[in-house]
């Protein structure tokens, strides 16, 4: 599971530093961004959403703390990174998860990481059982569905599926927004969850969202035409099968 963080410091030696040491002794981390202001650094969270912010407090302009009392919403973890053990209380009063003193130790920066895993790990099984649960609760229609890769766990309506095609025991999922998603669990296993809310089998390495099927064509063995230009192949023995779904569902 990756954690992805994003520093903020205006010592670029200090930037360095500990973008360094994460690199090198924090393979959990993915440092997205680097930022030598407070004002720089609120754009990168807002761009970047990360699970982690390193924060110095002593900054020009705009400190740590008043940096983050501009935020209407903290959805991140903080970790404060100082030179200034007298601000200690001032930080566990705002909430950070840990408070690292400069030069960082590589010990003390192993162990705040764990902390946040932790809570991470915490925070993304929440939100997977609280959409689990926003599933069972409208029965009608499913609204979501979360599909997790290396990275991340996403979360998609399932009205933005197009089609989904199996590759070994994974399957890529076509979004109507063009992008696609690599999820490690076989196509056998979505279609189960997937079946009912019209979405059909056509053949070993394709499901696809009947409702955004715009047309059956009978030459070259047979495929269905997707609205977004894709061209997916019915098996034969799947044929007679597809062609009665699209049409019940049409």
């Amino acid at each position: 599971m990756k954690v992805n963080c994003v520093i903020i410091d205006d010592e670029l030696h200090n930037l360095e530093n500990l973008n360094g040491l994460i690199n090198r002794y924090c393979p959990n981390l993915c440092v997205l961004a680097l930022a030598s202001s407070a004002k720089e650094g609120l754009l990168l969270i807002d761009k970047y959403k990360p699970d982690l912010v390193f924060l110095d407090i002593e900054m020009p302009v705009q400190d740590g703390f008043s940096m983050l009392k501009s935020l209407q919403e903290i959805n991140f973890e903080v970790i404060f990174v100082t030179a200034y053990n007298q601000y200690m209380l001032q930080a566990i009063k705002t909430c950070a998860l840990d408070y690292l003193m400069k030069p960082v130790s590589i010990l003390e920066l192993k162990e705040a990481v764990l902390k946040v895993e932790k809570v991470v790990v915490e925070k993304r099984e929440n939100e997977r059982i609280k959409v689990l649960i926003d599933n069972l609760k409208n029965t009608n229609k499913f609204q979501r569905v979360a599909l997790p890769t290396s990275e991340a766990l996403n979360f998609v309506p399932i009205n933005d599926i197009i089609r989904c095609k199996g590759e070994n025991n994974y399957t890529l999922f076509y979004l109507v927004n063009g992008e696609t998603v690599l999820v490690s669990k076989t196509l056998k296993e979505w279609e189960a969850l997937l079946v009912d809310y019209q979405f059909i089998r056509t053949h070993k390495s394709h499901l696809i969202n009947s409702t955004y099927a715009k047309a059956y064509v009978k030459k070259d063995g047979g495929y269905v035409l997707m609205e977004d230009g894709s061209a997916v192949s019915v098996s034969k023995s799947r044929k007679e099968e597809t062609i009665i779904k699209l049409t019940e569902l049409k």
